[in-house]
């Protein structure tokens, strides 16, 4: 009878068991925090709270708590720290800070934390970051370059000096920097972000690589709508329409109508004298929007128009369709002209 209890008794725990393991992912960070908390509530003495008081402060940076981290962080430079502690307290309340929006709270911190430690990497690049979040990019590329100048390798402060650099149309360095965090990456095996790329790219067209531009767009075309049309850009300043619209094409027709895909894929059915396809692009687009007007589709939808019918009095009717409901004066003034010079003729 014994033995028969036990089995049951052992299935039972390992059917709860079973269970609790399913439910942990909904229930174990509110378990964990509680359990936390209890301990806290409990400590007996100045090292337990102390002690407890950490472990809080890492569960909530793990959990990108970060109000609840700036409170515990708080509390804990009110105990008798060891130097580390103190620094590992000041790097947790500067990050928290900078993710909660407030920058000279965040900066404050850090450069304590700085003072205390003042080679590591992870501070400076820190605080990179906070000047870059608030427009103080000269500080933050003294900080990455700081950074570079302990590690020449590092990865963060390479892609944030080619983005900085990039931002202030300085697209040499910015490429330069780009380039050496591709190599960097590429040896590690990891991969610069989407916008990385693209901002390398920009770099890479404004001072006349267009080739090595397009190669690395033509990388991302696919993931990212920003990188597709930087690349159709290129392509029409080529005059390569028919690539252009095979990058744009993917996009359309599809139950979201993207006024910016539609209106450049138009202008280059337009350009490679594909009237027709234009046409019914921007009828399409417009049955999909029916309760909109937009100025740029009926522009382009006239130009269409023009170039299959001749139709001159089909081309009025709709410039004045638009001089009517646009609230955009230099739209009004533009076609007004346009329909006062077409009379004339």
């Amino acid at each position: 009878m014994k033995k028969m209890f036990y089995k049951k008794i052992k299935i039972l725990l390992l059917l709860l068991i079973s269970f609790f393991a399913f439910q942990q992912a909904g229930y174990c960070d509110e378990a964990e925090e509680s359990a936390l908390m209890t301990i806290l509530q409990y400590a007996k003495n100045e090292k337990q709270e102390k002690k407890a008081n950490f472990k809080l402060l890492e569960y909530y940076m793990r959990e990108k708590d970060y109000d609840s981290a700036i409170t515990i962080g708080n509390e804990l430079l009110n105990f008798k720290l060891s130097k580390k502690q103190k620094y590992n307290v000041y790097y947790d309340l500067a990050t928290s800070y900078l993710f909660s929006d407030k920058p000279e709270k965040a900066l404050e911190v850090g450069q304590e934390a700085q003072f205390l430690y003042p080679k590591k990497i992870e501070t400076k690049l820190l605080l990179g970051n906070i000047y870059k979040n608030n427009s103080l990019n000269e500080l933050a590329i003294v900080k990455f370059k700081e950074c570079l100048d302990i590690d020449d390798d590092n990865l963060e402060a390479l892609t944030n000096l080619g983005n900085i650099y990039n931002f202030q149309e300085n697209y040499k360095s910015s490429l330069e920097y780009f380039e050496k965090a591709q190599t960097e990456a590429v040896q590690h095996k990891e991969e610069l972000s989407i916008n990385d790329y693209i901002n390398m790219a920009i770099s890479a067209k404004e001072i006349g690589r267009r080739d090595q531009a397009q190669a690395i767009l033509e990388n991302i075309k696919k993931k990212d709508k920003k990188a597709s049309l930087l690349l159709v850009g290129i392509y029409q300043s080529k005059q390569e329409y028919d690539k252009a619209i095979n990058i744009l094409k993917p996009f359309v027709y599809q139950n979201e109508t993207d006024i910016e895909i539609y209106c450049n894929l138009a202008q280059m059915y337009l350009l490679s004298n594909k009237f027709n396809e234009a046409k019914d692009l921007l009828l399409y687009f417009k049955s999909k929007n029916k309760k909109k007007n937009n100025e740029v589709i009926d522009i382009l939808l006239i130009e269409a128009y023009n170039n299959i019918y001749h139709d001159k009095k089909r081309v009025l009717m709709e410039l004045k369709k638009i001089y009517n409901y646009t609230n955009l004066d230099y739209i009004k003034r533009i076609v007004g002209k346009v329909i006062d010079f077409e009379k004339m003729l």
